[in-house]
This record gives structure tokens, C-alpha cells and sequence, in this order.
């Protein structure tokens, strides 16, 4: 009985402990870098981009609300790529085609080629940004502010407020986001 009490802590002490090292960017935190493999096979390296930020977009291919913002997605990249907001796609289960194959790397590569993605579609390793950014749904965005040391968390959240393809958005959270940081509103 004695042993399996002190099982029981010693794995309680483990998780506790595990959970305490996992590391959720918040507002204003401050990431270095991200560096993943495309979906054309190469690797993306955000700080080797000219731009001002980025607009990461979580999604993956048999999401039907990703499926739903496709359209949308290619309309962010194509109004702020111009202004130095750039978009990248980001696949939490791209690196695992055993488990995921409707969302693995081959899926995304179809998806991307398909839709005729002018952005960049990487798959996230193990879920390292997925749980870094605490993302829990998809689609989900992050708008990075490029920094000199790397890069500030702007906004995590909706793209918008409606997931229905066939109605308009009254508020475009990702937009309003991007337009305070053009216009210099937001630090």
C-alpha cells in the first residue's frame, strides 16, 4: 500500500511538474523565431523575412470551420502582404501523418496546391507553437509584431466573429489587430 501511495505522488510530482515547465505565450510576450517545414518541402523562417509581422493562421485540411475560412485566409494575405503582414499557415499534425493522415503533410501539400495558397502552409512540430499559443481550436490566428529581438505577441484568438461562410463578419479581430500595429497605435 505504502508503495502505491508513493507512486501516486511521485506521478502527481512529475505531471505538476511538467505542466509548470510548459511555457503559454501570452499578450506582449516576446517570441524568437519560428522555423518549419513547408508544405513545398522547404524550410520557412520567419526572421528571415522581410516584414513587419505576421499573421499566423492555426488550420488544418478536414477542419470543416478551416474549410470555411479559406477564402477569408486568402483575403488577409492578400490585403496585408502588400503592407509587411504576412501570412503563414500553420498545421498542428503536420509532422504526423501516422496519427493525423487527414491533416498530415500530404493533406496540407493537396489542400495548399488545390486552393492555390500564395502563403507559406508549415506543419508544427510535435505541437510545439500549437501548445505554445495555447491553441485549443482551429482556425485560430496569431498576429505577430516584428521586433529586434524577435518577434511580440499582438493577438491570439478568432479570425472573426462569424465561422459561417455565408455570412459577413462584423468584427474582423485579426484586421482590426494588423490596423492598429500599421498605424502605430499598439506598441
Amino acid at each position: 500500500m505504502k508503495k502505491l501511495i508513493l507512486s501516486i505522488l511521485c506521478c502527481l510530482v512529475l505531471g505538476i511538474s511538467t505542466n509548470a515547465q510548459q511555457r503559454v505565450l501570452k499578450l506582449g510576450d516576446t517570441l524568437h523565431n519560428i522555423a518549419l517545414k513547408s508544405a513545398k518541402g522547404q524550410v520557412y523562417d520567419l526572421s528571415k523575412q522581410k516584414a513587419k509581422g505576421f499573421i499566423l493562421i492555426f488550420m488544418t485540411p478536414s477542419c470543416d470551420h478551416c474549410l470555411a475560412y479559406e477564402k477569408r485566409i486568402i483575403a488577409l494575405n492578400n490585403k496585408y502582404q502588400p503592407k509587411g503582414f504576412l501570412v503563414v499557415g500553420i498545421g498542428p499534425y503536420g509532422d504526423n501523418e501516422k496519427d493525423y493522415p487527414y491533416d498530415a503533410m500530404p493533406a496540407m501539400k493537396k489542400l495548399a496546391e488545390s486552393k492555390g495558397f500564395t502563403f507559406p502552409y508549415l506543419a508544427d512540430e510535435k505541437f510545439k507553437y500549437t501548445w505554445l499559443f495555447n491553441i485549443r481550436q482551429t482556425p485560430r490566428a496569431v498576429v505577430l509584431k516584428k521586433q529586434k529581438e524577435g518577434f511580440s505577441v499582438a493577438y491570439i484568438g478568432y479570425i472573426d466573429d462569424q465561422p459561417d461562410e455565408k455570412k459577413t463578419p462584423t468584427k474582423k479581430y485579426v484586421e482590426e489587430e494588423v490596423n492598429k500595429l500599421l498605424a502605430g497605435k499598439v506598441n
